[in-house]
C-alpha cells in the first residue's frame, strides 16, 4: 500500500466467527421429558475472506492505481479468538518498477473484551515482478497497533499507529498515526440494509532517505477520508471521499509524480464473509 521518492518513489503512499444452533423437537406428547436445546460450540478455527471492486486504490492519501480501478481481495486465518494470519492483493498501476500487483502478508494478536477490542501485529509489502535493480524495488515492513471501543449498536471509534525502519525500501523511518471513526445510522427504509458513516483523520511522519535515493529529507503530511456505506448481509456499497494537504511539490518529492496525491472520489463494492458463516 504506498509509492516512493526517485526511481521507486512512484509507490511511497501509493487493510468473524458465528455461532450455529440446533434445537431437538419436544417429545412430551409421547409421554417423555422434553429434550433441552443444544447449542453446538463455536469453532475455534476460522477463515474470513473477501472481495472488492474499488474505481480507485487509495492509501494513505495517494493513489496506487493511476486513479483507475483496483481489484482487491483476502484470505484470513483466525484462531482461538487470538491469532490470525492473512494474505491481502490488490491490482496497482503507474509505479516505476511496474509490479504485477501488490501482496501484503500480515499476522498477529487480536481479541476483544467486552467493548474494546486490541490487535497487534505486523505486515510485509510485496511487489512481484518488479522491474530495474533489487535495491531499488519497493517491498518494506511494518508493525503495527490498533486499539478500538464499539458504543453498541452506534459505532465505534480505532486507533491506529504503524512504525518502519524502512519505509517503501528507501532507509526512511516512517510513522503512520490515525483515528478513525464510524455511526451507524438509525435508518430502517430498506429490510436488512444497514447504513454508516465513517470518517479518518491521519499523520504520516517520514524520515531522511538512504544513499541510494540521494539523502532526501522526505515530506510530513496530514491526510483524511470520509465515507458512507450500505451493508446488506455479505455486501457492502461505499462512497468515500480522500485527500492530504500534500502540495503538488511535495508529492513529487515523496511519490516522484505530482498527480498522484489531491483529492480522490471512489465507489467501490465488497463482499465478506466466513466459513462459519456458510453453514
Amino acid at each position: 500500500m504506498k509509492t516512493v521518492t526517485g526511481f521507486a518513489f512512484t509507490t511511497l503512499l501509493s487493510a468473524t466467527a458465528g455461532l450455529s444452533a440446533m434445537s431437538v423437537a419436544s417429545a412430551a406428547d409421547l409421554g417423555y421429558p422434553e429434550a433441552a436445546v443444544i447449542e453446538s460450540a463455536p469453532s475455534p478455527i476460522d477463515v474470513a475472506f473477501g472481495v472488492k471492486f474499488t474505481t480507485d486504490y487509495v492509501f494513505r492519501g495517494v493513489t496506487q492505481s493511476k486513479g483507475d480501478p483496483a481489484i482487491q481481495g483476502y484470505a484470513e486465518l483466525q484462531a482461538f479468538d487470538w491469532v490470525y494470519a492473512g494474505i491481502w492483493s490488490s491490482s496497482v498501476n503507474g509505479f516505476a518498477t511496474d509490479p504485477a500487483a501488490e501482496v501484503d502478508f500480515y499476522a498477529g494478536l487480536r481479541h476483544t473484551w467486552d467493548a474494546f477490542t486490541l490487535d497487534v501485529g505486523g505486515l510485509y509489502y510485496y511487489y512481484p515482478g518488479e522491474e530495474g535493480p533489487k535495491r531499488f524495488q519497493l517491498d518494506y515492513w511494518e508493525i503495527y497497533a490498533k486499539p478500538s471501543y464499539a458504543f453498541g449498536n452506534f459505532g465505534s471509534i480505532t486507533g491506529n499507529v504503524y512504525w518502519t525502519s524502512d519505509f517503501v525500501n528507501t532507509g526512511a523511518d516512517g510513522t503512520y498515526l490515525s483515528a478513525i471513526a464510524k455511526v451507524n445510522l438509525p435508518l430502517e427504509t430498506i429490510p436488512d440494509v444497514s447504513f454508516y458513516v465513517s470518517g479518518e483523520l491521519g499523520k504520516q511522519w517520514i524520515g531522511k532517505t538512504d544513499n541510494k535515493y540521494g539523502n532526501v529529507n522526505l515530506v510530513n503530511y496530514l491526510t483524511w477520508n470520509a465515507g458512507i456505506g450500505a451493508t446488506y448481509k455479505a455486501a457492502t456499497l461505499e462512497f468515500r471521499y480522500s485527500d492530504s494537504d500534500l502540495s503538488r511539490n511535495d508529492c513529487a518529492i515523496n511519490n516522484g509524480a505530482r498527480w498522484v496525491c489531491g483529492d480522490r472520489y471512489m465507489v467501490s463494492l465488497s463482499f465478506d464473509t466466513a466459513f462459519s458463516k456458510l453453514k
